[in-house]
């Protein structure tokens, strides 16, 4: 899911019916539950890219150290032999100039802030319960005052 979507999707549930905290009350449950299955599933995607990551940087590493020569493992990276070998105090640099690394931290950045997006969702509705407490509250006071 994009950023844009979730930020659409809880764009729409933060409205809360003032006149009726009861039943706002009652919905804590059921968007604590919408928006956890959202949080998992991002969490797995962000998994999922963490563990090709690490196998890119073992691929790419043996393929800066000029141990992947076999035509079937270049063919399936469709590269060509790396014509020079990298020492090891330079090889993460290689790694990480790499445009297919770059491309995979990239979209590992992307998919860490949207479960950072989604961990302050989940945030703001377990706050929610406290803040409609507030609000019923503050109208016991008011309507004590008038």
């Amino acid at each position: 899911m994009k950023i844009e979507d979730i930020m659409d999707e809880w764009s729409k549930d933060t409205v809360m019916d003032n006149t009726s905290l009861d039943k706002e009350s009652l919905k804590i449950p059921n968007l604590h539950s919408k928006w956890l299955i959202v949080l998992s599933k991002e969490r797995q995607k962000l998994k999922s890219i963490y563990i090709k990551r690490q196998s890119l940087n073992k691929v790419l590493g043996e393929y800066y150290r000029g141990e992947l020569n076999n035509p079937e493992d270049l063919e399936e990276l469709k590269r060509e032999p790396y014509p020079k070998t990298v020492i090891n105090s330079l090889l993460q640099q290689h790694i990480d100039a790499d445009d297919e690394m770059i491309k995979t931290n990239l979209k590992m950045a992307y998919q860490q802030e949207t479960v950072d997006v989604l961990d302050e969702i989940m945030k703001a509705i377990n706050g929610r319960q406290w803040n409609i407490r507030n609000a019923i509250e503050w109208r016991k006071f008011e309507n004590a005052v008038g």
